[in-house]
């Protein structure tokens, strides 16, 4: 009898452990739960940061095109001081130039850098060998006069194309060149491409905006009235 209940007794204990091949098993799969886990919080991280660089990267390009817009929309031609005002526009290769006077809020970008004065020269450029959109920005006489260092801030980066067409009422289209420098134009095109496309040169985000200019230029007898124009 007691024989029998130690054999029974050992049997119970055999039957209620693991073996070894069992732990394994029982490991390898909490191993693979813990992996599926991982890979479900590494694709939600992945997905959630690319959503918030998409957007950050759309509202970087909606504010330099919007800084762009209204300093155009700013522009401003003096007829007395047509070597202060020109409007010179280069706009050969992939990234545009263009430089030219504007009466500026004072909610401008730098503005409060020039005391109050509001009509400066803005420059728009990509720098040779890089790719970040800049404002730079610097008083009307100072390429006429020594020192007053322009002020320069990156409106946009990873900027790919940047590119300007001006109206020609002559032809009704758009052409690339603007060569009268002591003119403003009527309509400027501005067109920005951002970031690359996989598998493509292309620009993952293109915007494109038409300004209208006020072309009539301030005549001379208004001068040193409007805004304190030199």
């Amino acid at each position: 009898m007691m024989r029998e209940l130690r054999g029974g007794s050992a049997r119970s204990l055999r039957r209620g452990g693991f073996t070894v091949m069992e732990v394994m098993v029982a490991i390898f799969l909490f191993a693979l739960i813990l992996m599926m886990i991982y890979s479900t919080w590494r694709l939600i991280f992945q997905s959630s940061q690319a959503a918030i660089r998409s957007t950050t990267d759309s509202q970087r390009a909606r504010m330099a095109m919007r800084t762009v817009e209204d300093a155009l929309a700013s522009a401003t031609m003096f007829a007395s001081n047509p070597r202060l005002y020109f409007f010179q526009a280069d706009t050969a290769g992939q990234f545009a130039a263009v430089s030219f006077a504007a009466d500026l809020s004072d909610s401008f970008p730098n503005s409060g850098m020039f005391g109050g004065e509001r009509i400066r020269r803005v420059s728009f450029y990509v720098p040779p060998g890089g790719n970040d959109l800049v404002l730079e920005q610097n008083s009307l006489l100072a390429d006429f006069e020594s020192g007053g260092e322009p002020a320069s801030i990156v409106l946009a980066r990873e900027v790919q194309l940047f590119q300007l067409e001006f109206w020609d009422g002559q032809q009704r289209d758009f052409v690339e060149e603007w060569l009268s420098t002591n003119q403003l134009p009527v309509i400027v095109r501005v067109t920005l491409g951002f970031g690359v496309s996989k598998g493509s040169r292309e620009p993952a985000q293109i915007v494109s905006r038409v300004v209208r200019l006020p072309t009539v230029a301030v005549p001379r007898e208004a001068q040193g009235v409007i805004g304190g124009a030199p």
